[in-house]
């Protein structure tokens, strides 16, 4: 069975380049219309990229991803981004108010993203 990524079939929506779900090829079970997600893909950012890159910040009590990336990026779909950067697999475990998280600058983003849906290719 082969898989292809959301935004090359054409019965669904196509996502915006920073939903999470375009890493993940969608698979259908020949049943019309059912799809479903292969999530056993993983995406890093390598250990040389060049820091200056990001910037820091310091994790506020009760401030969600969501928020983060939104405060950050201007979307509230770049919270799985935040993780990478900083190699968190476990949100639960692996964030904690004060920590510091560094965040991509964000004129970077498109670049890497775009980087991003080219290894996925």
């Amino acid at each position: 069975m082969e898989g292809n990524y959301q935004n090359r079939i054409v019965e669904l929506k196509n996502l915006d380049l920073t939903q999470y779900e375009n890493i993940f090829k969608i698979y259908n079970t020949g049943e019309k219309n059912f799809f479903y997600y292969n999530i056993n893909k993983k995406i890093t950012i390598p250990d040389d990229i060049d820091e200056k890159l990001f910037y820091h910040v310091i994790l506020p009590e009760g401030t969600p991803l969501t928020t983060l990336s939104y405060n950050a990026y201007g979307t509230i779909n770049l919270w799985w981004l935040i993780l990478i950067s900083n190699k968190i697999t476990n949100p639960v475990k692996g964030l904690s108010p004060g920590k510091k998280l560094r965040l991509l600058k964000p004129e970077f983003v498109e670049q890497i993203l775009d980087s991003i849906e080219t290894q996925l290719q």
